[in-house]
């Protein structure tokens, strides 16, 4: 299940309920449903902090990849991913699994093969695509692991779920049409959200909500503000919500910039406060950049939920989920972002427009048919004749967690 602290996230939630998140973590989500069904579940994740929990047939774990310093790339990482994935295939033999959901980046798919090889089904859950869309690996080790992740899909997967229609179409592209797919959305709890008022002049505040990475376009707002600066006569000012390894550069960029009264940090926010500022907010704006395998961003429907129109570019993946409530600018063009935010603070029929359209996007993130436990039910169903579809997810989402 990726590198969360599920454990540690099930036990606030135990403790607490999910009002601490803004979406409904997929872990819990999968928990409730395992509980629903009483179905046993050995839940790993490859949080650094040792821990494990049992609730009922719950078995959560946090296992670290390793105990040294992970390495990034070479041949070294390439065995850690292939170590890992025989980890977790023993492991899964161990609890005699009768079917295994691995989370995209868990290891190199093909790694996955040794699932299938041992008589366990392997369904791919992703969270990111296989690739940026529009930027498919060009080097030469790039390409021989998609060759080999094409070799996996096309004859080892057993089938395959994901956040979004990039998704699907470059894993059916991988495999030939020859798994069943099936897409889903996060979900949300709609206590606690406000309908942002729109923006009725003054300064146009644009909220980016996400890790402070590079790859996500977070030290691009320093260049995108200075365009602004210049090329529009209304103040525009950046919230920056969230935390991460290019926060410290960031704020340093802004410093020696002077841009304190254009960029404001806020680091991490609660989700009362996170959901406070998107209420004060005219817009959101989401830079990912070509390095990142974005799969659709939460953000962009927390924004919808709000009633926020968005600036992305298509390699967000997005704009076939949302795209009319999205003004979209050209991938890593940082004039573009600025053209785009300068036209919703300044013309008010193409802010409006793409504002209207929040509303009827927003329904899918509060369904729970489309949910993630939802495509885990129907894969299920897929792969085991025999299994009863669930039709009534009350028993899964109605519930302390999910309130």
């Amino acid at each position: 299940m990726g590198p969360g602290d599920i454990v540690g996230a099930h036990r606030e939630s135990l403790l607490r309920g999910a009002a601490a998140t803004t979406s409904l973590a997929f872990s819990e989500q999968l928990f409730n449903y395992c509980k629903a069904v009483a179905t046993p579940l050995l839940a790993i994740s490859s949080h650094p902090r040792a821990d494990t929990v049992q609730d009922g047939p719950i078995q959560a774990e946090n296992r670290q990849k390793s105990n040294r310093q992970s390495p990034h790339s070479g041949l070294g990482f390439h065995l850690l991913q292939l170590r890992y994935a025989l980890y977790l295939a023993y492991r899964a033999r161990r609890f005699r699994a009768d079917v295994a959901f691995i989370d995209s980046s868990t290891s190199h798919y093909f790694a996955l093969s040794i699932f299938r090889l041992i008589g366990i089904p392997v369904v791919v859950n992703l969270h990111n695509v296989l690739w940026p869309q529009g930027f498919p690996p060009t080097g030469l080790s790039g390409r021989v692991v998609r060759w080999l992740n094409a070799q996996f899909f096309r004859w080892f997967a057993a089938g395959a779920i994901g956040v979004s229609p990039e998704c699907e179409r470059q894993v059916l592209s991988e495999a030939r049409q020859r798994i069943p797919f099936f897409q889903y959305r996060c979900q949300f709890n709609r206590d606690g959200f406000f309908v942002a008022p729109g923006y009725q002049g003054g300064p146009f505040q644009v909220a980016f909500v996400g890790r402070a990475e590079v790859s996500k376009g977070v030290l691009d707002l320093v260049e995108i503000s200075e365009i602004l600066a210049t090329k529009c006569s209304t103040p525009i000012i950046f919230h920056v919500c969230g935390e991460g390894p290019a926060l410290a550069l960031l704020r340093d960029m802004i410093r020696r910039k002077g841009l304190e009264s254009r960029i404001i940090t806020h680091g991490h926010l609660k989700r009362e406060e996170l959901l406070k500022l998107y209420s004060s907010c005219h817009a959101v704006i989401v830079p990912t950049t070509g390095a990142f395998p974005e799969g659709m961003p939460q953000v962009c429907a927390e924004a919808v939920i709000t009633r926020l129109p968005i600036v992305a570019s298509r390699v967000t993946n997005a704009l076939d989920v949302l795209g009319p409530a999205i003004a979209e600018a050209e991938t890593n063009n940082r004039d573009s972002y600025a053209e785009q935010l300068g036209r919703l603070a300044t013309d008010s029929s193409r802010y409006e427009q793409l504002r209207s359209a929040t509303d009827a996007l927003s329904g899918q993130f509060f369904d729970r048919s489309f949910s993630y436990p939802a495509a885990v039910d129907r894969m299920l169903s897929k792969l085991f004749r025999d299994r009863r579809h669930i039709n009534d997810w009350s028993s899964v989402f109605l519930s302390k967690q999910f309130p």
